[in-house]
């Protein structure tokens, strides 16, 4: 940023996704000196490092499972799993991420699998807005527990493996979802 330019938290999260998407190491003083401002600032603008990284995945999170779901096949809860389908393919070939899962496993699994992390409430709030579209009595208490469930089931079917270098197993997590998302189904709404 020039010196002349006024730069706002807005550019700090643009800066940190660049960086992320280069696959550099997100650090919170290189951004502050990019950014021509004190560390101190930064922190009170994105808070820690942890909350800066979650805010850029969050944010790239969202944008994927709105595509997966917009191109998504079939109708009601064979669409909701064909999205999360779409969605697991994508992201688990997404190598930025795949980088900082294998170079920071324990950052990127607290960020990404950690039950009430923003990235998981932002995989959980959109998968619940598609079941309770496919199943308006839903709505609610039930859409959200079973969002929630599926989100961790495919995170770590997908993102437990990566981080130990293995596979995602893709095809497991759809067979649970399945299941749960049939038995949930069949079962009084």
């Amino acid at each position: 940023m020039g010196v002349t330019e006024k730069v706002g938290r807005e550019d700090a999260v643009r800066l940190a996704r660049r960086h992320y998407l280069a696959r550099e190491r997100v650090d919170m003083q290189s951004l502050a000196t990019e950014l021509g401002i004190g560390r101190t600032t930064l922190y009170r603008w994105v808070g820690d490092r942890d909350g800066l990284i979650s805010e850029v995945l969050s944010g790239m999170v969202i944008e994927v499972i709105r595509t997966a779901t917009r191109e998504a096949e079939g109708d009601n809860l064979d669409r909701v799993l064909d999205a999360m389908r779409r969605f697991m393919e994508t992201t688990a070939e997404f190598e930025p991420l795949r980088h900082l899962i294998q170079t920071e496993p324990e950052l990127g699994l607290r960020v990404m699998l950690a039950p009430g992390s923003r990235v998981s409430k932002a995989i959980t709030g959109e998968l619940q807005a598609e079941i309770e579209r496919s199943r308006p009595a839903w709505k609610g208490q039930k859409a959200e527990e079973l969002s929630d469930v599926l989100t961790q089931i495919g995170m770590a079917y997908e993102w437990g493996n990566i981080a130990i270098r293995s596979e995602p197993e893709i095809d497991r997590a759809m067979r649970a979802m399945e299941s749960l998302i049939r038995a949930a189904d069949a079962g009084p709404s």
